[in-house]
């Protein structure tokens, strides 16, 4: 679970799955039955989720003021991992793609940190992601409406600019990878942005932490075919599901943080 509390960790299956039992709780935490309630009636007093009998559902009320925050601490050892390998991709005097997420924004403040990559041009509509580049010269954005949630451009010139720039990297999130043909996203006004990105750079990466294999976007935005390199974590849980991704996709690089 890396820096995860266990209940942390319950929040975090509860957002995906909505509704589990107490025995699958248990048995994907390693703990008793009588553990897991003791943390669900703790969750529920911070209104984080609400039993039922045999039962936890998670409360959709309380998302928004704590999912931002979750999304950023879950997993964080996994994401600085999957950062850290992503790296070792680029080289000095090119340019990248940055989408947004998580993932993304901890793979930028690697980069921004980064002393040895000289002349690296960056382009992204992710305002989260830009100003944790301070230390990049070259930074490109484009023009858009703000989705204050995601902090994301959007629209018909944010999609259209994204045609014109060529990108050495394309370095790509996804919303979840749970049994769908690729990468994924939920929000429908992002789809022609990260398609464009995918087409306009000759490699494309994508970056997701072990959570990804547990639940997926609405739309698929790039399948696996025009992915060339996977950085992730392997857990017991997703075992199956890389080996099914290596099997069908023999042109997909497959990098374990």
């Amino acid at each position: 679970m890396g820096n995860l509390t266990r209940q942390d960790y319950i929040v975090k299956l509860l957002m995906q799955k909505k509704k589990m039992s107490v025995e699958e709780l248990a048995s994907i935490l390693s703990v008793t039955p009588t553990t897991i309630r003791r943390d669900l009636l703790i969750l529920e007093e911070k209104h984080q989720i609400v039993r039922t009998r045999g039962f936890a559902l998670f409360n959709e009320n309380f998302q928004k003021d704590y999912d931002g925050h979750l999304r950023t601490e879950l997993f964080y050892n996994e994401k600085q991992r999957i950062a850290g390998k992503a790296l070792e991709l680029v080289s000095s005097h090119s340019s990248i793609f940055l989408d947004s997420g998580t993932t993304i924004l901890e793979f930028a403040k690697e980069l921004n940190q980064c002393t040895d990559l000289e002349d690296i041009n960056i382009v992204t509509n992710a305002i989260d992601v830009a100003q944790s580049l301070f230390n990049v010269n070259q930074i490109f954005m484009p023009g858009g409406v703000l989705h204050h949630y995601s902090k994301f451009l959007f629209g018909i010139d944010t999609a259209s600019y994204f045609k014109d720039i060529n990108a050495d990297i394309a370095f790509m999130g996804t919303n979840g990878l749970l049994n769908c043909p690729g990468l994924t996203v939920s929000i429908p006004f992002f789809l022609d942005i990260k398609r464009n990105m995918i087409r306009s750079a000759s490699k494309v990466v994508a970056l997701a932490d072990s959570s990804k294999f547990m639940c997926r976007g609405i739309y698929t935005y790039c399948e696996y075919s025009e992915v060339d390199v996977l950085i992730t974590v392997q857990t017991p849980e997703n075992e199956a599901a890389l080996e099914r991704i290596r099997n069908s996709n023999p042109g997909i690089d497959i990098i374990l943080a």
